[in-house]
C-alpha cells in the first residue's frame, strides 16, 4: 500500500479536521493507500477533542501545537520541515482541514506525479465558493501580484511534494512567508491539474477582508527584491520625466510667444517637488534594497524548532 503524508494547518477547526480523517479513511480503503497525517496546531484556542482513533487508512496521527499563532503559510512551513526531520520517504500532500481542498483530489494529484517524476502538482482553481466581495479582492490581488511581480499565481497550497524535493522546500526561507509564491519565486518544477473548491465541513472561515490583505501582502513580500527594483526604476522614469518637464518649460518661457506671465513659476514650483519626492522615494526604496539583502534569512528547515511546543502522538 502507498503511504502518503497529509500536512494541514489547524486553527480552531477541530471539528473540520475530524471530518477530514473520517474521509481520509475512506479514501484509503477506497484507493489501497495509507495516510500519515500531521495536522498543525497553530495556536489554536481550543484544544483537540472527539478526533476518531487512527484505522486501518489513516495509521497515524500527530498534533504539532505550536507556541503562538503564526498563520497557515508558517504553520505549514514548520509542518513541512517536522516531516522533512522525520526522514519519511513518501509523498506529501499540503492541504487545508476545512473541506476547501478535496480529498477526493488526492489520487488525481498522484497520477499526475505519476506522469511528472520529481515535480511539485499544485490544484489550480477551476470554481470559487466564496462571496462576491472576496472574489473581487482575489481578483484584484492577481492583478497587483502580476503588475509588481511579472508573475501569474492561480493556485494555493493544495499541492503534493515528492520526496527528492522536500529537502529543497524546507530550506527555502520565502515559504515563511507564502508557500505557492516560494515555490513559484524558487523555480522549482511544478504543474498543476484543475480541481474544484470545496465546502466547508464546520463553521465560517477564517479569510476575512484583512487576512486576505495580508495573505496577498505575503504573496508579493516574497518578490520583495524584484518589487523593489521595479519600483527604482519607476522612480528613475519619473525624475527622466521630471527633467523632460523642465526642458520644456524652458523652451516654452523663452523660445516662443505662448508663455503666460506666471505659470512658468508655477509649473517650476511643481515639478520641483515632483522631483524632490522622486529622488526621496528613490534613496528610500535603495536603502531598504540593501538592508533586506543583508538581513538574516529564516530557514525552515533548521530555525522551526523555536516555535514547536509540543507533540501530540495519537497512532492505531
Amino acid at each position: 500500500m502507498k503511504t502518503i503524508v497529509i500536512v494541514t494547518p489547524v486553527y480552531n477547526d477541530w471539528p473540520a479536521l475530524s471530518r477530514l480523517l473520517e474521509e481520509l479513511e475512506s479514501l484509503a480503503a477506497e484507493q489501497g493507500l495509507t495516510f500519515h497525517v500531521l495536522a498543525v496546531n497553530d495556536g489554536s484556542s481550543s484544544l483537540p477533542v472527539s478526533l476518531p482513533a487512527p484505522g486501518r487508512g489513516v495509521t497515524s496521527l500527530q498534533i504539532l501545537h505550536l507556541t503562538r499563532n503564526l498563520g497557515h503559510q508558517r504553520a505549514i512551513a514548520i509542518g513541512l520541515a517536522w516531516v522533512y526531520r522525520m526522514g519519511i520517504q513518501a509523498p506529501v500532500i499540503v492541504m487545508d482541514c476545512d473541506g476547501e481542498d478535496r480529498p477526493q483530489d488526492i489520487p488525481r494529484l498522484l497520477a499526475e506525479s505519476e506522469r511528472c517524476a520529481d515535480t511539485i502538482i499544485f490544484a489550480r482553481r477551476t470554481r470559487r465558493t466564496e462571496g462576491w466581495l472576496f472574489r473581487l479582492f482575489y481578483v484584484l490581488f492577481k492583478f497587483v501580484f502580476r503588475l509588481l511581480t511579472g508573475r501569474a499565481i492561480a493556485f494555493g497550497n493544495f499541492c503534493l511534494i515528492p520526496p527528492s524535493l522536500l529537502g529543497r522546500v524546507v530550506y527555502l526561507q520565502e515559504i515563511w512567508n507564502h508557500f505557492a509564491a516560494g515555490i513559484l519565486r524558487a523555480g522549482l518544477p511544478w504543474t498543476s491539474i484543475p480541481a474544484a473548491r470545496g465546502r466547508r465541513y464546520a463553521g465560517a472561515s477564517h479569510m476575512s477582508l484583512v487576512p486576505l490583505v495580508l495573505h496577498g501582502l505575503s504573496a508579493i513580500s516574497v518578490y520583495v527584491e524584484i518589487v523593489y527594483v521595479r519600483l527604482i526604476f519607476f522612480a528613475l522614469a519619473l525624475l527622466g520625466l521630471d527633467l523632460a518637464g523642465f526642458l520644456v518649460l524652458l523652451y516654452i518661457r523663452f523660445l516662443t510667444p505662448l508663455a503666460i506671465p506666471g505659470w512658468a513659476t508655477t509649473v517650476a514650483v511643481g515639478l520641483t517637488l515632483l522631483a524632490s519626492q522622486a529622488f526621496l522615494f528613490l534613496a528610500l526604496l535603495t536603502f531598504l534594497l540593501l538592508s533586506y539583502r543583508s538581513a538574516r534569512m529564516f530557514i525552515p528547515a533548521t530555525d522551526y524548532q523555536a516555535y514547536v511546543l509540543e507533540v501530540e502522538q495519537w497512532e492505531r
